[in-house]
């Protein structure tokens, strides 16, 4: 048995992390029952559990708790804000104790709550996608662990960390403590590539298979007017958003600098340094946005996509709202699917989604934990995410041919429901069953069908081992001592800004310049034990460590034991 495998039997027990009779307990997401009338709430009201630590003759005293929310300024105007809307209402109204969200600007996260934790104002419950960040408040001493908190109050998370014991192993921290939580996903797509196959064919072009196709690609959609307005005025694709980080993984640099080369575990300059170079001949040929550097959220490359200015966008799953205005203004529009192209590296794919992902910490100034925690239990039940995500049985939706919610009216909808998603981001989108799977979702308007078919081919093009995600996902590697997380925090954003410069420097700064320029930050700021931590950790624990072949196998195991659920 080779070395991969052993530590895959090891790690999963035999299978023993999914458990086919666990299914039975969390699939009641995607079962249709009986049907409720319009708007109300049976279906979704708490189960019996949230209150089972309630005294049988005492009232329990509600409790209390604020917790984050990204804002991504997506709320219609007439369904209100954070403050207050129909689900922040039907939350407080329907589960165990009440909640305050505290909204995050959604690019700016990190800036926002260091500001509220140096204040002291940062809310109960801190939920938030990037491991790095959370790794930084951790060695901050800013959360707090809670081992205790699942004990004491939990039923649902408890019970779901005893069928899949990875959510206890990722969130605990080299302390030997838990101090987050986790939710289980499908192996799905993150991060994509639209390109116009109406351009394509405008121009007589074969979708591009290679960087150097890619580039000649670019090249034609930004010069020979494939909008046929008679105007220079299109963009070959963007280098904002998630351009950088999509470009990069072309070249095998994924979403940590450290990779495996053998049996070792190394940090990765060659790779970098090769897309920051591509990246700079599309900025130096002119087909990308000359003033990408001021986009800092992607909003401008998100207006040039809609408007059909853009011909190739890296980005993340397109919602309707989008899909519905990029069509407005461009109703001979459409859109495909582009594989990553290969690189001198090989062939990757871009980021996919983490089927076992931490995405909530608690604030170590928290008092109320049992609140926190018979919330946390709320939002993870599957009939009350299925709500949240789908709005309400008969009123928002019926069950589709496959049993899974397809909506009535797809424009109230978009309306009432559209805004919901960072309020489930505690929820196991794995428990829904079948209905978590992205060829059961909807497919019964124009605009839904052609969402289900662009996220089913995403997930043909980047979910393959043959063109593998070409590092660990951050949430699967060690935390750093605090000595260490320092030197990383210290120079991370001055080593980013140093890349970019290059690809908008023009003749006076390469990407050659920034190599030798970056390589000098990291050793001037004492990079090199960091490097041999994780060199030593691998080292060490090669055998029991969450590989990529983990990735794949759970995402395997998974779709088999879920996905006729």
């Amino acid at each position: 048995m080779t070395k991969t495998k052993q530590g895959w039997r090891r790690r999963l027990g035999g299978g023993a992390l999914i458990a086919a009779s666990a299914l039975a307990i969390a699939l009641t997401g995607c079962s249709q029952g009986e049907e409720a009338p319009a708007g109300s709430n049976k279906e979704t009201s708490a189960p019996t559990p949230q209150n089972g630590n309630a005294g049988a003759n005492e009232p329990e005293t509600r409790g209390k708790l604020t917790a984050t929310v990204y804002d991504r300024n997506n709320i219609p105007p007439e369904e209100g804000d954070w403050s207050e809307n129909r689900w922040t209402k039907w939350i407080n109204e329907n589960g165990p104790v009440d909640v305050e969200y505290v909204p995050v600007p959604r690019w700016e996260s990190l800036q926002k709550l260091n500001m509220l934790f140096a204040s002291k104002t940062a809310p109960d419950l801190i939920l938030e996608y990037d491991t790095s960040y959370r790794n930084q408040w951790y060695a901050q001493k800013l959360l707090q662990p809670i081992d205790d908190m699942v004990e004491q109050y939990s039923t649902t998370y408890k019970a779901l960390m005893e069928q899949f014991p990875q959510l206890r192993k990722l969130g605990t921290k080299d302390d030997g403590k838990l101090y987050e939580i986790g939710r289980l996903s499908p192996l799905a797509a993150n991060h994509q590539l639209f390109i116009r196959q109406d351009w394509l064919d405008e121009l007589k072009l074969s979708a591009p298979t290679t960087a150097e196709e890619l580039l000649e690609t670019a090249k034609a959609f930004a010069q020979k007017d494939p909008d046929g307005n008679g105007s220079p005025d299109t963009f070959g694709l963007n280098l904002s958003g998630n351009g950088f980080s999509i470009l990069s993984h072309m070249f095998g640099f994924g979403e940590v600098m450290w990779r495996f080369e053998g049996d070792a575990f190394v940090h990765e300059w060659e790779r970098i340094h090769a897309s920051v170079a591509f990246q700079k001949e599309l900025f130096d040929a002119g087909v990308v946005d000359k003033d990408f550097l001021a986009d800092k959220n992607g909003e401008k490359a998100k207006q040039d996509f809609l408007t059909g200015k853009l011909g190739i966008y890296l980005h993340q799953p397109l919602n309707a709202n989008d899909y519905d205005t990029f069509k407005q203004n461009n109703p001979q529009g459409e859109l495909a699917i582009l594989p990553l192209p290969s690189s001198s590296f090989g062939q990757f794919s871009p980021v996919i989604g983490s089927p076992i992902q931490m995405v909530a910490a608690v604030n170590a100034s928290a008092k109320d934990t049992a609140a926190i925690m018979k919330y946390i239990d709320f939002m993870i039940e599957p009939d009350n995410a299925r709500t949240i995500m789908n709005g309400f049985e008969n009123e928002h939706w019926k069950p589709n041919a496959q049993g899974c919610p397809a909506p009535i009216d797809e424009e109230k909808q978009k309306i009432e429901v559209g805004y919901t998603g960072d309020l489930n981001m505690l929820s196991s989108q794995l428990l829904l069953g079948k209905c978590a799977f992205n060829e059961n979702k909807p497919q019964d308007t124009d605009t839904s069908k052609a969402l289900r078919d662009l996220l089913v081919a995403a997930d043909e093009a980047y979910v393959s081992r043959e063109r593998p995600i070409p590092t660990l996902k951050p949430e699967y590697l060690p935390v750093l001592p605090q000595n260490l997380s320092v030197i990383v925090k210290n120079v991370e954003q001055q080593i980013k800004d140093t890349w970019l410069k290059a690809i908008a420097g023009g003749g006076t700064y390469n990407a050659d310049q920034a190599l030798k320029d970056v390589q000098a930050i990291w050793e001037g700021a004492g990079g090199a034990p960091v490097d041999a931590f994780y060199a030593d950790w691998y080292a060490a624990n090669g055998d029991s460590a969450f590989t990529l072949e983990d990735l794949y196998a759970f995402g395997d195991e998974a779709r088999k034991l879920y996905a006729d659920k």
